[in-house]
């Protein structure tokens, strides 16, 4: 919860790395943009449909089980600093706190602010955060075709089980993480690396239930337990020092994030033997953990996502994209629309991370022009698909920041390009610009 000053309410949390199964924290020593782009769209006065592929909303949190938001806070170490993202990010966080989840974050051993999540909590703050800004939502519908006139998008094509529909709007917003419609209007793929270089691997967190009560989540013990195994499997890889495991708010179960695949995110054939790898080791990883890990007898996995967690595919390119100089320096711009706070997270192979931080007050501004689509007018772009290069890609893909990059392109599509009403607007909304 927020108070109008813009920090959190309530008391500081402790320093941790992983909270306990007692749901206490303790220190370890040795170490959503569709939703935003509608709601913002919506309370900018515009009559706003939203079009999701699934039977819920929530992206990476809920498909993927990525249950952990990143970016509302930049990298600082304790005392918890002020957020550089609100307006329907801290919207959706009060309706998380009024269905009882608690979202005080938490400061982990890479030097970040995270925020546990509850991924059915979720789901549900989702639901109603939309409903009280009046979009129209569309689930279980996928784009299949985008026709462009006289440079720009006039009408999509959606298909459901009933069939195929045409929409025209005035102005679209692609936060579909796969640039889907700027690939389907001719403006993607944008390449961030040079041929033959590689996309970041997708992570295949697991929920899983049958821990002992009060068991300690004790990072060295994990990793022992999981040394005996093989922790290669096809494209799959297990982290070598057991990964994260965290309580899940609201539960007894816990999040385990140590296996990463490596996929293009895009090929059905490609996906799915990452998928399948990646299912398969997650299965071992806990079998061994039930073996060799006192309290852990009666583990079992109780849920991986639908989807894995990508964090890379192919990209849109934009009017003014984010440089990787612009995140070394804090840099501040009178066009910017969000703020960034998250490091450069660049993630070089499953389980070989690199972290780069932000320069300047620790973070940076985020111009109306990353979202812009370029050579075509009315697109905007928003989380995974807004322009930047590789490195900054690294630090803005994020949820956190994928929140307040959302809001911003759906209140330019209702306003248009004029950065300083989209600025006035977002402020009006209680985004942080």
């Amino acid at each position: 919860m927020y108070d109008n000053t813009r920090r959190w309410w309530g008391p500081a949390p402790e320093v941790v790395d992983e909270p306990g199964r007692d749901g206490r924290c303790r220190r370890d020593r040795r170490r959503q943009r569709r939703s935003c782009g509608a709601a913002g769209a919506a309370q900018a006065g515009a009559r706003t449909l939203l079009v999701e592929s699934g039977g819920f909303l929530g992206g990476a949190a809920t498909q993927s089980l990525v249950l952990a938001w990143c970016g509302f806070f930049p990298q600082r170490p304790a005392p918890r600093p002020e957020p550089v993202v609100a307006g329907v990010g801290r919207a959706v966080l009060e309706q998380l706190c009024a269905l009882g989840i608690d979202v005080a974050p938490y400061y982990s051993a890479t030097g970040n602010w995270n925020i546990r999540l509850n991924p059915e909590a979720t789901k549900i703050a989702l639901d109603r955060t939309l409903a009280e800004a009046g979009v129209e939502v569309l689930l279980h519908s996928t784009l299949a075709g985008v026709e462009v006139a006289d440079g720009r998008i006039a009408a999509v094509t959606i298909l459901d089980h009933r069939g195929l529909r045409r929409i025209a709007a005035r102005a679209f917003v692609d936060a579909s993480g796969e640039a889907d419609l700027a690939f389907g209007a001719g403006i993607a793929p944008c390449p961030l690396h040079p041929a033959g270089g590689h996309r970041q691997p997708a992570s295949v967190p697991a929920r899983i239930a049958g821990i002992a009560p009060g068991q300690p989540l004790d990072k060295a013990a994990r990793a022992a337990a999981l040394a005996g195994i093989e922790r290669r499997l096809g494209r799959a890889e297990l982290r070598a020092d057991g990964g994260i495991m965290t309580i899940l708010p609201g539960t007894d179960d816990v999040w385990w994030l140590a296996v990463e695949v490596e996929t293009d995110g895009l090929d059905g054939r490609d996906l799915a033997e990452a998928e399948r790898d990646g299912r398969a080791l997650v299965w071992r990883g806990i079998e061994a953990l039930r073996r060799h890990l006192p309290g852990f007898e009666r583990a079992n996995l109780a849920a991986t996502g639908p989807h894995v967690g990508i964090r890379e595919t192919r990209h849109a390119a934009s009017r003014a994209p984010l440089r990787e100089a612009a995140l070394i320096a804090g840099q501040r711009c009178d066009d910017g629309i969000a703020r960034g706070g998250w490091p450069m997270e660049i993630h070089h192979g499953p389980g070989r991370t690199e972290y780069r931080p932000i320069g300047g007050a620790g973070f940076y501004d985020i111009p109306l022009g990353a979202l812009q689509a370029a050579g075509l007018d009315h697109l905007w772009l928003a989380g995974r698909t807004l322009g930047a290069d590789k490195a900054a890609y690294a630090s803005a893909r994020v949820m956190g920041t994928a929140f307040a990059t959302g809001h911003a392109a759906g209140v330019a599509a209702a306003l248009g390009d004029d950065s300083a009403a989209v600025r006035r607007e977002l402020t009006r909304q209680g985004a942080i610009v």
